[in-house]
């Protein structure tokens, strides 16, 4: 059928006299042809390539290869199949509600970027199209067919397009997979009387001669179309440069599968047209030649293939240079040669629906040469919605270093499959060297995921997270060594679970120089908290009552262990738990608690050890009740070392899930933690790993967090200011950027140090504890901090000189925050 040109734009007949007869679902997953045919498609997930070994890349090239050979060689020439690699724009249009008005402000300027940017996806498709005599025997082979493909392709999460119920009306998926193609527009299309090409079809095409517009009754778009000419040389991944590229396109590949006869005279009768041309053709008889002996081994399927690429635009001469993009690159990287369709466009165009009878340039290829292309290899993407916690919607985006959107999760969960509201183990751990941002990343997310409004518990190091905490209008509590901390363990209602915690924090204050207490000396312990939780005077309840309990013997018995925790005998850690009851707020009842215990965080501190203890024991009353918790924990390789502490989060790690609790481990570099019994459990039960840079890396010891020799490559190479992470979920990772250029407000709060620490304590003094008071004067008086300080290392130390630039700094701030508020009020009218 010819396409009816004019100068510039021609119409084509009608697209239904284009399309296939496809005709009607007779079952959810098969779709049935007028001509004796029938059809079954499935959606693949691409395999994410960046991390996986070339080993593993080859065993699967093999198992896809043989796959095709297989289906191939038992169907022949009534076998036909459709390979469609699709790339297209994603848009992110996902809002968030938070009752912080930081957190709002903060993830509306953050998503600004995903709202507005170029970001796409890239999906792949397999359709089985099979030729019948007898109807009934066809549907039984199709079904099969089916079956044997789901189970080959397991490694790409194979999902059959099928038929659905919407509002009581059926609907086609693979009726709407045809339309997209066809019509340029993603819509579902629904089952009716009428035949699916009447049904599908809902656009105007006008060919011209190398320009395609797509027109539908709400929207335009360009195309060009290009026919495969030269091939690449089998293996695996050709087209993978091709996954980067901004550009939406679909290419199309069609293999028409022949029986080993058919195949062996087609290429005999190619060998005899290669022979006449002489040595020019040498290398490729002998590749024909091998290719004869792999038919006969049952090891190699030929076909009829063809290759079809289309490339869109939002206007006419951006779908010319997108195409020109996509050949160039196509050609230069992947070896993948395209001409440009011209007065046989339309053929190409339709050609990418699956049982197209008009297939341009074919050409005769092996079932290898289709895997080369069609290898199902990806980035890894995330997870967008179906996750546990909350909606289901993934905690925030990213950006990959590919440019893809990438929806971070701390549950790590298949693709396809829903899994809101299950109890899944959502544990993670956070590696970089000093210096590399994990504060502002650890931070950024735990902001994304305060929508969800979770209890919220951490241990800080170096203060970096004081200003969140005190933003969330949660409780801070710096700790130090000499000081009293305020806390006094006496205090905690007297129940079953807290008297035996009593007894073990006691019993780990009251060890001797080797760690040992005797079996009398734990009974007197026993004895004395007893004697002391049964005081009904609340505040008599403290550390030093103990001692009214145990008789002093000298020497280095219990009394004088636990004196040094007693201000009664003068004590020199009496500070740490020898406090008036109710010195602090109850913690337990809180939402939001941090301590710092940037102090305690070293080898060989007798208070570290009970103090980790009993913060873990009010982490877990503030959970008691269960509810969705997260945690927290820097250089968690220090209340690792201790039994207690490391116990605790042991069964955290392997029980957390069914209260919602999850960890966040946060340390410089893994070794830290590898020196640990629970290494092991944290290395398992971690469902999401954070590499964050460390220019020291040595592969021996990432190579035991389950990285692998391609990831650590590349994580080797990332240098500390690249605001880049290896995120690793299962056998899935990816390379994604946070990139917080611009937001040195937010910074003020996603990670601390001592300086804005202490400008803080004294806002908070000046106006009180509203966050939305004192956070705006915080952000003046930081940025006025630093703006000195770089005018003086300019100006030097004359007053005179740096102080007219600074307020004209100053000015300048006022009266953009002034133009933003504006600008913010007209929207919100």
């Amino acid at each position: 059928m010819q396409a009816r040109l004019t100068s510039n734009f021609g119409k084509v007949p009608p697209i239904e006299a284009w399309l296939p007869r496809i005709e009607m679902p007779i079952t959810p997953r098969v779709t049935h042809y007028e001509d004796g045919r029938m059809m079954l498609s499935m959606r693949l997930t691409g395999i994410p390539f960046e991390s996986a070994s070339d080993a593993l890349l080859t065993s699967l090239f093999d198992n896809l290869s043989g796959f095709y050979a297989g289906i191939g060689r038992d169907h022949g020439n009534n076998l036909s199949m459709w390979a469609t690699f699709k790339r297209r724009k994603v848009s992110f249009r996902q809002t968030y509600q938070f009752q912080s008005q930081f957190l709002a402000d903060f993830t509306a300027k953050y998503l600004t970027r995903f709202h507005n940017g170029n970001y796409f996806e890239n999906s792949f498709y397999l359709s089985l199209i099979l030729k019948y005599d007898d109807f009934d025997d066809g549907l039984k082979a199709i079904e099969q067919l089916g079956d044997e493909a789901i189970k080959s392709l397991r490694d790409y999460d194979p999902e059959y397009l099928e038929t659905y119920q919407r509002n009581g009306l059926p609907f086609s998926e693979p009726f709407r997979f045809v339309g997209e193609l066809v019509n340029g527009t993603d819509v579902a299309v629904p089952v009716t009387a009428a035949p699916g090409y009447e049904q599908i079809p809902d656009s105007w095409l006008h060919f011209g001669y190398d320009l395609l517009v797509i027109r539908t009754d709400t929207a335009e778009k360009f195309a060009t179309c290009y026919d495969l000419k030269d091939f690449p040389r089998s293996g695996w991944g050709q087209l993978n440069p091709l996954l980067t590229l901004d550009a939406e396109f679909t290419i199309t590949q069609s293999f028409g599968c022949l029986t080993a006869a058919g195949a062996d005279k087609s290429i005999e009768g190619q060998i005899n047209k290669l022979e006449s041309v002489g040595d020019k053709a040498q290398k490729q008889l002998v590749e024909l030649k091998d290719a004869q002996a792999l038919i006969t081994a049952n090891e190699l399927a030929f076909g009829q293939y063809h290759g079809a690429l289309v490339v869109y635009g939002d206007t006419a001469k951006e779908a010319i240079d997108r195409g020109e993009l996509v050949k160039v690159r196509s050609k230069g990287e992947c070896g993948v040669g395209w001409v440009r369709a011209t007065a046989s466009a339309p053929y190409t165009y339709f050609s990418q629906v699956p049982g197209a009878k008009t297939l341009p340039r074919p050409m005769l290829k092996s079932s290898r040469n289709l895997a080369s292309t069609f290898s199902v290899h990806d980035y890894s993407a995330g997870k967008s919605k179906g996750n546990p916690i909350g909606d289901g919607t993934a905690v925030m985006p990213l950006q990959t270093v590919s440019k893809k959107l990438y929806s971070f999760n701390y549950h790590a969960t298949r693709e396809d499959e829903v899994n809101v509201g299950e109890k899944i183990a959502g544990h993670a751990v956070i590696h970089g060297a000093t210096g590399v941002g994990k504060t502002a990343l650890q931070l950024a997310v735990a902001s994304f995921f305060m929508r969800f409004d979770p209890m919220l518990f951490g241990l800080d190091y170096g203060g970096g997270m004081k200003i969140f905490f005190k933003m969330l209008r949660g409780t801070y509590i710096s700790l130090q060594r000499g000081v009293a901390t305020g806390l006094a363990p006496f205090e905690l209602p007297d129940t079953g679970y807290n008297r035996q915690f009593l007894y073990d924090l006691v019993n780990i204050c009251g060890r001797d120089a080797n760690g040992k207490l005797t079996a009398e000396e734990k009974k007197q312990i026993k004895d004395a908290v007893d004697t002391v939780m049964a005081l009904e005077d609340l505040s008599q309840r403290t550390f030093s009552r103990l001692l009214e309990s145990i008789t002093n013997l000298g020497g280095d018995s219990l009394y004088v262990r636990l004196g040094q925790w007693c201000h009664a005998e003068d004590g020199p850690l009496a500070w740490m738990f020898d406090n008036r009851p109710r010195s602090l707020v109850d913690v337990t009842q809180q939402r939001h608690v941090c301590f710092d215990v940037t102090e305690f965080l070293v080898d060989d501190y007798a208070p570290s050890e009970p103090l980790f203890a009993y913060l873990f024991h009010l982490k877990a009353l503030m959970q008691q009740e269960g509810g969705l918790m997260m945690s927290i924990i820097e250089e968690y390789w220090a209340p690792i070392k201790f039994k207690r502490t490391r116990e605790e989060m042991a069964k955290v790690l392997s029980a957390g899930r069914k209260e919602g609790e999850f960890l966040v481990l946060v340390s410089q570099q893994p070794e830290q933690g590898m020196a640990s019994d629970i290494w092991p459990q944290i290395r398992s039960q971690t469902a999401t790993k954070i590499f964050m840079p460390d220019p020291e890396a040595e592969f021996s010891s990432y190579q035991r967090t389950n990285m692998t020799a391609k990831e650590f490559a590349q994580f080797k190479r990332l240098s500390k200011n690249s605001r880049t992470c290896l995120i690793k979920q299962s056998n899935q990772s990816a390379f994604a950027t946070l990139d917080l250029h611009g937001f040195e407000d937010e910074m003020v709060v996603l990670s601390g140090n001592k300086e804005n620490n202490k400008l803080l304590d004294e806002v908070i003094e000046e106006v009180g504890e509203n966050p939305d008071v004192w956070l705006p004067i915080l952000q003046d008086r930081v940025f006025e901090a630093k703006t000195r300080k770089k005018l003086m290392a300019e100006c030097g130390n004359d007053e005179s000189i740096w102080r007219p630039k600074l307020e004209a700094a100053m000015r300048a701030r006022r009266e953009q925050r002034s133009s933003a508020n504006d600008a913010e009020h007209r929207r919100a009218a």
